[in-house]
């Protein structure tokens, strides 16, 4: 062994280095045999997660594609006027004659529900719903809104909807976005 004085930072750096390296190295060697171990059991059966490691959360029965057909566009477009319509006589009958008041952010909660639950019943499957209402006093203010996301204009799309009575006002953005 030598002496502590004798042995510099760089023969450190290295000795650590290489153990590390002999570690990964033993691991790697290691998995390896546990999948031919797991493919010997498996040999002549349908792959099932045990076998294929990037597969883990998939699991394959006999008989059936582990992949869902993947569209790029809907074939049917998300009806922007049939929910603007549905919306605007939500929002209509909730807030009619309401003041403003500090339990209006329960009101908007509850509307941003009820609007999207309303459009969901129009089943247009693979697309995700975004419910976004801002409800605020009706005063000499102005207010500015601003949202970004990936977006797709061949697929996704919008509805607005701005209510203003005596007391209020509220905006109403519905975010159609598609999920291929």
């Amino acid at each position: 062994m030598l002496p502590r004085s004798s042995v510099t930072c760089s023969d450190r750096r290295g000795f650590g280095r290489e153990s590390q390296k002999s570690r990964v190295t033993i691991k790697a060697e290691n998995d390896s045999k546990q999948q031919r171990n797991r493919t010997k059991k498996n040999a002549g059966a349908v792959k099932t997660e045990e076998s294929i490691p990037w597969t883990r959360s998939i699991t394959i029965h006999p008989g059936e594609s582990a992949w869902r057909p993947y569209q790029t566009a809907p074939h049917r477009r998300f009806p922007n006027e049939l929910v603007r319509s549905v919306m605007k006589s939500t929002v209509d009958a909730r807030l009619g004659c309401l003041e403003y008041t500090a339990s209006c952010s329960a009101v908007a909660t509850e509307l941003s529900d009820s609007i999207k639950d309303a459009a969901k019943r129009l089943s247009y499957e693979r697309y995700k719903l975004i419910s976004y209402v801002a409800i605020g006093q009706l005063r000499d203010s102005d207010v500015t809104c601003s949202s970004r996301g990936v977006w797709c204009p061949a697929a996704d799309t919008f509805t607005e909807y701005v209510f203003k009575n005596e007391h209020l006002f509220a905006l109403c953005i519905l975010f159609a976005v598609y999920q291929e």
